[in-house]
């Protein structure tokens, strides 16, 4: 199915249809409508019934296409602009945080990441520690027994 962009736009002379690149006067464009509907009845009557419903079968294809365009599932467009959206948020905020990250680390200052290693290192320094003051009261407490 082809997506349709129709925006409308008020000017104070008239309403503009923009379609695509191009930009269509609405007035004038469904007064050019109106007389096609008013030269094409006319017509149908000078030559007949067949024309006639050849315009009408015409114009109840159009009408169908038309329910089908509005009919569109907007929900789905919403879900996938939204994620899109998000994606996008997320690759900017994560650029955004490396060039600060690279920015302080040119200048010398501490970033969280880094006070963030610095605590996993001291965490891990407490934990071997207390494995060394058990290996020693051990150790200590061997020694008294002998």
């Amino acid at each position: 199915m082809k997506n349709i962009c129709i925006q409308i736009k008020k000017s104070r002379e008239c309403n503009v249809v923009e379609y695509g690149n191009s930009k269509l006067d609405f007035k004038k464009y469904t007064k050019q409508i109106w007389l096609a509907g008013l030269g094409a009845f006319s017509k149908a009557e000078e030559e007949g019934s067949k024309l006639f419903e050849t315009l009408v079968q015409t114009g109840s294809e159009l009408e169908a296409k038309s329910k089908e365009i509005s009919n569109y599932d907007t929900n789905e467009i919403s879900k996938k602009t939204k994620s899109s959206v998000i994606e996008t948020k997320d690759k900017i905020e994560k650029l955004v945080e490396y060039g600060i990250y690279q920015s302080l680390s040119k200048m010398g200052l501490v970033t969280v990441k880094d006070l963030q290693k610095l605590e996993k290192m001291i965490l891990e320094l407490h934990q071997k520690i207390d494995i060394i003051l058990e290996e020693n009261n051990e150790i200590k407490n061997n020694i008294q027994q002998k």
